[in-house]
């Protein structure tokens, strides 16, 4: 379980589906992960707005300014490293396992010509070296940590602090699980991502602090992503002769299955999703977060 050849078999089993089928189900980022509803009222506002104002709230979690350098772990298909390399001129270096992935977001670098600030790499997180000089301003994992298993995970939450800098910020979204719910289920581990794991916040936390980092936030998201997936459902539903074209018809019943069923495994609070601030303390135990969270990153979008 969680050998790096296991991972790999794991992560293209699910991300390499094809990226025609992500980019038919997404929004034009391709987010795989749960947006940010800042106006869910609004008629006029959609799927591609709640992920926009998720990057952009990320960008500010993590007080990405020109020329700060950002390690991008499970990038997916580039949204967060396009979007803080084109908006706050950050350097990003961007892995994935996936090669699917990896393909679509070195040629949306090219078409972007964003090819001096964002590069991509194709490997296992165990695979980055050591940082370069002091280490990133800034590391995110989005969505990224449920594939890393219950018994790996002080490793990587390990790899991550190691990555940064002294008072470097580190970002991580995450599911969770409820303490006596399954989390994902066997349906999910079989049919859509292998040896996923998932448990509950405090746990993540834990695991955080026993890595040397200084947890400054946590917030749940949990409704924003009962809003997320069923707008990736409505989309299935929609157009379901292209997703069936494009998987079988098998694959789709599965996918729509899949996303009815999370929709309401977070609807019904028995599965969360969170977003993690840390800081990686610097000498003397200094965080440079100073005040309160509104001056840690900034006015919300």
């Amino acid at each position: 379980m969680h050998s790096t050849a296991r991972d790999r078999a794991a992560i293209s089993h699910h991300y390499d589906l094809s990226n025609d089928w992500y980019a038919a189900l997404l929004d034009p980022s391709m987010a795989y992960s749960c947006g940010y509803w800042t106006a869910p009222d609004d008629p006029g506002y959609g799927l591609a707005d709640a992920q926009r104002d998720k990057l952009e709230l990320i960008c500010r979690k993590l007080a990405l300014t020109p020329g700060a350098r950002l390690l991008d772990v499970g990038c997916g298909w580039g949204g967060l490293a396009l979007y803080a390399a084109r908006e706050h001129g950050v350097h990003v270096t961007a892995v994935t396992r996936s090669r699917e992935q990896r393909d679509h977001v070195a040629s949306r670098i090219r078409e972007s010509g964003l090819g001096d600030l964002v590069q991509v790499r194709l490997g296992h997180y165990r695979d980055i070296g050591p940082a370069a000089g002091a280490g990133y301003d800034a590391v995110s994992a989005v969505e990224m940590g449920e594939h890393v298993g219950e018994r790996d995970y002080p490793g990587f939450a390990a790899r991550l602090h190691g990555q940064l800098r002294p008072g470097g910020r580190l970002f991580v979204q995450q599911m969770s699980r409820a303490s006596a719910a399954p989390g994902g289920g066997a349906f999910i581990e079989a049919y859509i991502a292998p040896d996923m794991h998932m448990r509950p916040v405090g746990r993540t936390v834990d695991m955080l602090e026993s890595a040397g980092l200084e947890v400054r936030s946590v917030e749940s998201v949990r409704e924003h992503y009962v809003r997320t997936i069923r707008a990736w459902l409505r989309t299935l539903e929609e157009d379901w002769p292209r997703f069936t074209a494009l998987a079988g018809e098998p694959t789709a019943r599965v996918w729509r299955l899949y996303l009815a069923g999370s929709a309401l495994a977070f609807a019904e609070r028995r599965m969360g999703v969170d977003q993690f601030l840390a800081v990686r303390p610097a000498p003397g135990g200094r965080s440079g977060m100073p005040g309160t969270p509104s001056r840690w990153y900034g006015a919300r979008p």
